[in-house]
């Protein structure tokens, strides 16, 4: 759920709508927008779905679950790291955009997730507990303007 409640806030905020507006929008409280956005309370799949149309997206978006468009290829991004208590992937796919990709993680303390990318040269890096984190994987790295290194993920 708390993905879901991720989503929709980096979503809401993207279209710098309020949550207030967002509430008004698709005839809910405040209150309710905050309770999804941290987890706290789960959404029925009317108001999901009300969500997707006012934010534009389709709700398999929200649900965490993107799926590959033609021409992509759904590539892993994975990080062995047992004590972190949030990971997050970001690169040249998304801008960089540094609320990054969230993965999730299993039980032996690998945090996870595919991203559906087009055939390419992807730089990245993990944001672990907020720290920037080349992963220790993949010997492929770049040199980036800061002087340190990203990782280099190449899709055939």
């Amino acid at each position: 759920m708390l993905v879901v409640g991720r989503n929709i806030k980096i979503l809401r905020e993207r279209k710098k709508i309020t949550q207030k507006e967002l509430a008004e929008k698709i005839g809910v409280s405040r209150q309710a927008i905050c309770m999804w956005e941290t987890g706290k309370r789960e959404l029925s799949l009317t108001t999901l779905s009300r969500l997707c149309e006012v934010l534009g997206v389709p709700i398999h978006y929200l649900i965490g679950g993107v799926m590959a468009r033609k021409g992509e290829k759904k590539v892993k991004f994975q990080l062995k790291a047992p004590t972190a208590t949030k990971v997050a992937v970001t690169g040249d796919f998304n801008s960089w955009d540094l609320e990054g990709i969230q993965l999730k993680k299993d039980r032996s303390g690998v945090w996870s997730t595919e991203i559906p990318l087009k055939p390419g040269r992807y730089q990245y890096k993990f944001l672990v507990d907020g720290q920037w984190v080349t992963d220790p994987e993949n010997k492929l790295t770049v040199k980036n303007p800061f002087g340190t290194d990203n990782s280099l993920k190449e899709v055939l």
